[in-house]
């Protein structure tokens, strides 16, 4: 393949001179992966460098494989090709050679993959340890939050005895009993890769069983968004010798929520690797869309204070491209699926060139339902589909247990009944269900009559709380098995009356606390509600819809449309954005929680968040930048204040 005609800019980083480190910052579409293979190149083929002193460190494994195309592409022989490694995958090899030279244990598991699951199941174990063992209280940790902040504490290399938390003190008991009960099975996670190699890579003379030959360049994509471990990873591999090039764009830092910071490539480069000059190179040229796509982004970006000014410019100034606004929540909804089906059915455009995202799988809601209601095949990416989701599902499952409440009880409706019982909690232990759902079945009664004699405390083995608690809930389903064939009663009607009545809502915060993870569940709720509720179902029909939909509708996977968040696609590129509800308290969402975690002895500073609105604003700007030819964004009664900051022209918003 001849070379390509590369920009003045790209030619300037291809050839900085040795001896001297290089920070990039490079605009979104800039074509910094195909510059970064001809620096390699010019190393390897100008300048002579063995491919063995190069190190080149990227964001993920699809960055990775792209890139080593590129090295292809350009004419770098597969003989002359550096490794080409993530930070996770460069741990591997060093984490695999020290066991292969007997400096780690052989017998090691690797919870990845499929095995993946052995990690909640570990925490999960944890939890009822400490609970037992009456440590934490009953339901005072959910398991998910407790696998965040241990991956936050291994990013940030900070062991259990120096593990802190903000709101839950808690937490950190369970990171210790986690990691005794993973050391027990000598198993590493994920998270674990990258603070073993510091660890080693921090040691003599083991670090010498690793290279051959030390790097002499060191090279990083993506710079803006490495967390504290990655950055030590960084600084051991260079030493006092390797030329460092990092090259990324603070303003596409979107991962600060696992400890990413801007502050890595705005401030801190020069003053970290200050053993020698440091150029600055910028790549201001956009390949990926045209200048329209180009002003707007750049309006948008250029209202956050903190940041490296630099501009956007379109390489192609002749290149289409579009913004649409649709205003109007439901009528909104409509008309984005109208246009997605345009695209589709009239344009020709592959639905693998359309992709639709959110800051929260909450906002995907209502285009789901839409989509379902087409028959148009989607998958969502990163979140079970709308209707299947825990908190939708639990909902959903009083309905199903109403239905059957007067046919004896089986144990396919008593996982109904487990489902729902403590959701709002009722305080009702598994062990209790189960010993009312064995009675049901051994005497043939039904669920209705199962729960009226536990409410008349009939069972000695129940207390009288237990039995208030129990004949609250008969209340309930009684009510609904009363109404659930009234044809004046929609399923909207009781699925609302159900939410009040259990005071559902207020569950999520009480379970989970203040902050973006029950919120986007009561979200999720919401717009569950609004959709039954609009769609005016009964509730056989409803029930029908739900067990029997599928959102793929038979369709390959190239025929579907996906949807997925904003931090799901760093890196990708589609023709055609979709940007369901762009509301404010939804993007920008400003709820959000303090950082986490922290360190108790202070060995490891954290920087500081920046501000919550320039980071909510710059992932907007990675959204909108996704597009290579039209976005289309859809808004309520109180669109994002984002896209009033594109500055759109008159002509352009719908």
């Amino acid at each position: 393949m001849p070379d390509l005609i590369l920009t003045d800019e790209q030619q300037q980083v291809v050839q900085h001179p040795i001896g001297r480190h290089a920070r990039v910052l490079a605009v979104a579409g800039s074509g910094k992966s195909i510059t970064l293979a001809y620096r390699v190149k010019f190393l390897l083929h100008e300048i002579g460098v063995s491919p063995g002193s190069i190190r080149i460190l990227m964001f993920n494994n699809l960055a990775r494989k792209n890139f080593r195309k590129h090295l292809r592409q350009i004419g770098v022989p597969e003989s002359m090709t550096p490794e080409v490694d993530t930070f996770h995958s460069f741990s591997y090899r060093i984490i695999k050679r020290l066991m292969r030279d007997k400096v780690l244990p052989e017998l090691i598991q690797f919870w990845l993959g499929d095995k993946e699951e052995l990690i909640w199941l570990t925490v999960k174990r944890a939890i009822n340890n400490l609970e037992m063992a009456r440590r934490i209280p009953k339901a005072s940790i959910d398991p998910d939050q407790a696998m965040n902040a241990i991956s936050l504490w291994k990013g940030a290399l900070i062991p259990p005895d120096r593990a802190g938390a903000y709101n839950s003190p808690n937490m950190p008991l369970v990171y210790a009993e986690f990691e005794r009960l993973r050391l027990e099975k000598s198993a590493l996670t994920f998270d674990d890769f990258v603070p073993l190699a510091v660890e080693l890579l921090a040691q003599e003379p083991k670090t010498n069983l690793i290279w051959h030959q030390k790097p002499k360049h060191v090279i990083v994509d993506e710079y803006q968004d490495i967390n504290y471990g990655q950055q030590q990873m960084i600084e051991l591999l260079a030493g006092n010798d390797a030329d460092v090039m990092v090259v990324g764009d603070d303003d596409q830092t979107i991962y600060e929520w696992r400890g990413a910071r801007p502050a890595y490539i705005v401030q801190d480069f020069p003053q970290v690797f200050d053993n020698k000059p440091v150029d600055d190179y910028y790549l201001t040229k956009t390949f990926r869309f045209g200048p329209l796509l180009a002003k707007c982004a750049a309006n948008l970006i250029m209202c956050n204070q903190v940041r490296v000014k630099k501009p956007l410019v379109a390489y192609n100034d002749q290149q289409h491209g579009y913004i649409h606004v649709f205003n109007g929540s439901i009528v909104a909804t409509k008309e984005l699926a109208d246009q997605v089906e345009a695209l589709v059915e009239v344009d020709g455009v592959a639905q693998s060139n359309i992709i639709i995202l959110a800051r929260l799988f909450a906002q995907l809601d209502n285009l789901q339902a839409e989509f379902l209601a087409r028959k148009i095949p989607f998958r969502v990416d990163g979140q079970k589909p709308f209707f299947k989701r825990a908190e939708i599902n639990n909902l959903v499952d009083y309905l199903r247990l109403a239905r059957e409440s007067q046919k004896p009880m089986t144990w396919r409706i008593g996982k109904y009944l487990i489902n729902i019982a403590n959701k709002p909690s009722r305080m009702l232990s598994r062990n209790l269900l189960g010993k009312l759902i064995n009675q049901a079945i051994d005497a043939n009664l039904s669920t209705l009559s199962i729960l009226e004699l536990a409410s008349c405390r009939v069972f000695v083995w129940m207390n009288r709380a237990q039995a208030n608690r129990i004949a609250n809930l008969n209340h309930i389903i009684t009510h609904i098995e009363n109404n659930i064939n009234n044809q004046e009663i929609t399923a909207g009607d009781l699925l609302n009356w159900i939410v009040t009545e259990t005071g559902y809502l207020d569950y999520f915060q009480d379970y989970y606390g203040k902050g973006e993870h029950a919120e986007e569940k009561v979200q999720a709720v919401l717009n569950f509600l609004e959709y039954v509720s609009s769609s005016r179902v009964s509730v056989a029909r409803l029930l029908a819809l739900v067990e029997g939909s599928d959102t793929t509708q038979g369709a390959p996977k190239q025929e579907q449309i996906t949807f997925t968040t904003i931090f799901r696609t760093k890196g990708l590129e589609f023709d055609y954005v979709i940007l369901p509800q762009c509301n404010e308290k939804a993007l920008p969402y400003l709820s959000g929680e303090q950082t986490a975690i922290y360190d108790m002895q202070g060995t490891y500073q954290e920087i500081a968040k920046t501000d919550q609105m320039e980071s909510e604003r710059r992932l907007f700007y990675v959204g909108l930048t996704r597009a290579r030819i039209g976005v289309l964004i859809g808004t309520s009664t109180n669109p994002s204040r984002f896209i009033q900051e594109l500055q759109l022209q008159e002509g352009v918003t719908i």
